[in-house]
């Protein structure tokens, strides 16, 4: 009986041992300084990160972090007010984020990759909430959340600020656009049901399709690379948890199984990796995690 219990208690701790490798295999933590971080995205081939980290109590900074060597340093050294939502083109030609010009005034840059400014979407007089800002693949227009008049909707216009459109109904709150590869499609979050949920619409804004179904909150989704899938964050489990569909809606798979929040998910070029921001033991940090098949 004795060699029987020693003998359960050992694979029990064979599996223990192997569950806690496998989940190790899957994270790969990225930075360690447990700062406050947000909107994460590759650049560069997905040899550096880019993301907004809180520097000081009043101050949100655009950082780079080189994968090969750790080296993590500002984006824009000399910013003087914060800057954040950083979002690369899809071929790193250039990239857009959102620049504080006063305590309630927010405006669009776009810049090309040498950090020339390719145009600026300056904020209306007042409080003027520019939000998620998302570059179309062939650079003609930029997409962003924005409160005309009412709640936050998707708009689109050229880099410039010209010829803006509205696409989604004021209906509910609209946030975070993301293209697809071939800049046909759009994936939002939105509340017009009632609860955040994911939606899929023409670029132009026609043919709105509901692609989750959840009493939780379903927010943040983002195109692979391939177009095929869409990553996002769901509170469906009762706390933030990155999950993964294909790109109809079809076999969501949870991610990420954590007590605390994951969130912010940005596809790696290569299509199977993700980067988050992961809350461990309530610090904040850049990790790498395995998309299942």
């Amino acid at each position: 009986m004795r060699c029987c219990s020693r003998f359960s208690l050992t694979i029990v701790c064979a599996l223990l041992i192997a569950v806690t490798a496998a989940r190790a295999a899957e994270l790969e933590q990225l930075t360690r300084d447990g700062r406050l971080k947000f909107t994460p995205v590759f650049r560069n081939g997905g040899k550096e990160l880019v993301f907004v980290e809180l520097v000081s109590p009043t101050l949100y900074q655009i950082r780079r972090l080189v994968l090969a060597d750790g080296s993590n340093e500002p984006l824009h050294a000399n910013a003087p007010t914060s800057e954040f939502e950083p979002a690369w083109s899809a071929d790193g030609a250039c990239y857009a984020f959102l620049k504080t010009r006063s305590a309630l005034s927010v405006s669009i840059v776009i810049r090309d990759k040498q950090g020339v400014d390719l145009g600026e979407i300056l904020p209306a007089e007042g409080f003027c909430g520019y939000r998620s800002p998302a570059l179309a693949p062939d650079h003609s227009r930029v997409a962003f959340s924005f409160a005309e008049k009412g709640t936050q909707q998707i708009y689109s216009a050229q880099l410039n600020g010209q010829d803006r459109q509205r696409l989604t109904e004021p209906r509910g709150i609209s946030n975070w656009p993301s293209y697809s590869p071939e800049g046909k499609s759009i994936v939002f979050g939105s509340s017009q049901d009632g609860n955040f949920e994911i939606y899929r619409m023409n670029a132009n804004g026609t043919d709105v399709r509901r692609l989750t179904d959840s009493p939780f909150q379903d927010i943040r989704p983002r195109f692979s690379p391939d177009g095929n899938s869409i990553a996002f964050t769901s509170y469906r489990d009762g706390n933030a948890e990155i999950y993964v569909m294909q790109a109809d809606g079809s076999t969501p798979r949870r991610v990420t199984k954590s007590s605390e929040r994951d969130d912010y998910a940005d596809w790696h070029p290569g299509g199977k990796r993700l980067v988050i921001v992961s809350e461990r033991q309530g610090k904040h940090d850049l990790y790498l995690v395995n998309v299942p098949r």
